[in-house]
């Protein structure tokens, strides 16, 4: 056994062997620490959880381990982490879940009880590789039970959203509004590529084909030539400023229109289009002005979003409804708010009335938030999101032949050698090369 300074964390607590010295950056990124049972978890606020994600991680590490010394004590390890991560689980709607949970583990900024289509993945992609050693075998079904439940159709709580003309799009949580995180989606469909690959499964590789026709019909939304990189979601907050001139009013509710998804209210907590009006209706004083935060998606480009907005007016009014000018901020998730400009001005008079506000995508383009260098790992700002689109892309485009997602690929690999040259990352704490873990222990 190695010595306990060998250790990158307190596996040896927990009976498992070292884990890779090589990559002390990233666990020590995550906070990794190991529960009682052998799941990693990480301490938030002096308590200890589970969290959903690590599990692969970890797992992945102790088979690369015994890919290179096959020791069978590796491979136990990996196993008991699995074993670990099943526990956790549980069944939902006859599938199994590895759930996220505001009250169970604090490791998520999302609220309520969710699984995600990505972790399911990861998942998936361990046990197959458990499953080609021998004495796993217990792994197949509980492999099986997670594949399903990227099937899910998100109107049932899953991540699955499926299209017209027979695609699928495997979100990165259950959500309403559509959100298509596109790193999520594109890793699990190279997974399940795989998982087809290893069973050729007729049903596997049907799921498959749905993923990779929905990719097909909306990768072009995601390109962002000005700079040079990809989207890494379609929905994004935009910021609204209502005026009111001439008369008191009050915002009693908001609702987002999204052509081909529906409509959504904004006007309570926990809604998928936002919270805006969750503490009931807004006031707005005669000559000031009130923002609203609302979330819009660019998944129905080009056609465009409309929030309808419904108000109540004291006396005879003048309302405007502006937007924040969206600005691409490289060391956030999202984008900074520049000017507001006027999409909409319109005469009240008392009482209720509901403003339509079309919002035209050649105001909102970066509402849909591009690829960022908000990850810090071992000091240095990285973009990982960008060059896993290339690396799935690539994958996928090798097993199918499609002309579009190989078209995206070399695009989008030519794009980070023009960020050197381009203004919005002059910043010196951007890494702008690929970042290696070996480089920066």
């Amino acid at each position: 056994m190695a010595e306990a300074a060998a250790y990158v964390t307190n596996e040896h607590e927990v009976g498992l062997p070292p884990l890779r010295m090589e990559r002390k950056s990233v666990w020590d990124y995550f906070r990794l620490e190991f529960l009682p049972n052998g799941y990693p978890g990480r301490r938030t606020n002096g308590t200890l959880f589970a969290h959903p994600i690590y599990g692969p991680y970890v797992i992945t590490d102790y088979l690369t381990q015994y890919r290179r010394t096959p020791d069978p004590v590796l491979l136990e390890a990996a196993a008991k982490v699995a074993d670990a991560a099943i526990d956790q689980m549980e069944t939902f709607q006859d599938s199994l879940v590895f759930m996220y949970s505001e009250e169970k583990a604090k490791v998520s900024s999302k609220k309520g009880t969710w699984y995600s289509g990505l972790t399911q993945a990861r998942y998936i992609d361990v046990f197959i590789k458990l499953l080609e050693k021998p004495g796993n075998e217990r792994f197949r079904e509980p492999l099986e039970r997670i594949l399903r439940s990227l099937t899910i159709p998100v109107e049932k709580g899953g991540v699955a959203r499926y299209t017209p003309n027979g695609g699928m799009i495997i979100e990165e949580y259950p959500a309403l509004l559509p959100d298509c995180t596109l790193n999520g989606w594109t890793t699990a469909t190279c997974i399940i590529r795989d998982l087809a690959v290893a069973t050729n499964d007729e049903k596997v590789w049907d799921i498959f084909a749905r993923s990779v026709r929905g990719i097909e019909n909306v990768v072009p939304l995601y390109d962002v030539p000005e700079l040079a990189t990809s989207r890494y979601k379609l929905e994004g907050q935009a910021a609204f400023r209502i005026s009111a001139d001439g008369a008191d009013v009050s915002v009693l509710d908001c609702q987002v229109v999204i052509p081909g998804s529906g409509t959504f209210s904004a006007s309570y907590e926990d809604d998928p289009a936002g919270e805006v009006l969750k503490a009931g209706p807004l006031g707005i004083r005669d000559g000031r002005s009130v923002t609203l935060k609302v979330a819009l998606s660019r998944y129905s480009w080009p056609a465009p979003n409309k929030i309808l907005i419904k108000i109540s007016a004291q006396g005879d009014a003048l309302v405007g409804v502006s937007i924040g000018d969206a600005v691409y901020n490289p060391l956030a998730t999202i984008p900074r708010t520049g000017e507001y400009r006027l999409l909409h001005q319109s005469g009240v008079t008392e009482g209720e009335t509901v403003l339509e506000v079309e919002v035209p995508w050649t105001e909102a383009e970066m509402i849909a938030h591009p690829t960022n260098f908000a990850k810090k790992i071992a000091g240095r700002q990285v973009n990982q999101y960008h060059f896993i689109h290339i690396d799935t892309l690539a994958k996928i485009a090798d097993e199918t032949g499609s002309d579009i997602l190989r078209y995206y690929h070399d695009k989008w690999k030519q794009y980070p050698s023009r960020w050197p040259s381009l203004p919005a990352y002059q910043d010196e704490r951007l890494t702008l090369e690929r970042f290696d873990v070996r480089k920066h222990k």
